[in-house]
């Protein structure tokens, strides 16, 4: 499960990090600012498909009120995350607004580990909204992908590929349709160090057309739009 704290203070911050990367079966990323949170979280879902499984959200960030980050994300359509604040403000009025806006929880701090730990194992006992099956398979044309697996079939026979190549398929898949920049490839798959690395994005296109394609020098799966990046064709998903 991926969580993503947004947390300015630092000694909480890899506090909780540390604590619960500890308990098996939790990841978690850490952002300090709302602007960063935001693009972590953009990045996330587009390179996975879906959004983080749960946010632990501060709401007295150095660039605004984690208020707002609630809304914009409650606004949005699709799967959604939970949500659950941890704030030192412990007045009602703040736990009100925050549920009213669409936070799943609020938790005061100072607070206790196990409580944090406790209260996630409960909202992790239903099924979270941002997650999804996991045996999802993609149907495109030929092309079945198997997210279980990471595995590839083309007219069912084995598809052989690196894990870079799976994760850029993957992300194409996952934005069916979807014209996908190369800044935006390269912060998903390669991280936001790398934006300016369009190379890495050729090659690896390359790469894979010929693994999937009937005639690479003519792609019907994976194609170029010319001076901005690349989108695979739209088809139906199979399972989800």
């Amino acid at each position: 499960m991926d969580i993503l704290l947004v947390e300015d203070d630092p000694s909480i911050g890899a506090f909780l990090q540390s604590a619960i990367n500890r308990e098996p079966g939790y990841c978690l990323h850490w952002e300090r600012t709302l602007k960063d949170a935001w693009k972590a979280y953009e990045n996330y879902q587009i390179s996975n498909g879906y959004p983080f499984t749960l946010l632990l959200l501060d709401l007295g960030l150095p660039d605004g009120d984690g208020q707002t980050l609630i809304r914009r994300l409650r606004a949005q359509r699709g799967k959604q995350p939970l949500i659950m604040v941890i704030s030192a403000r412990g007045n009602e009025a703040d736990k009100v607004q925050a549920l009213d806006e669409g936070a799943d929880d609020y938790l005061t701090k100072p607070f206790s580990i196990g409580e944090l730990l406790a209260r996630l194992r409960a909202h992790l006992r239903k099924k979270p909204t941002g997650m999804v099956e996991e045996n999802a398979q993609w149907v495109i044309g030929e092309l079945e992908l198997d997210d279980f697996a990471h595995s590839v079939r083309k007219k069912g026979v084995p598809v052989d590929l690196t894990p870079k190549e799976y994760q850029l398929l993957h992300l194409l898949a996952s934005n069916q349709g979807r014209v996908l920049s190369y800044r935006t490839i390269l912060a998903a798959i390669w991280g936001s160090h790398s934006i300016d690395q369009k190379h890495y994005v050729r090659l690896y296109v390359k790469r894979l057309r010929e693994k999937i394609e009937d005639d690479p020098e003519i792609p019907q799966y994976l194609l170029t739009e010319k001076g901005i990046g690349y989108r695979l064709v739209e088809h139906r998903k199979a399972t989800e």
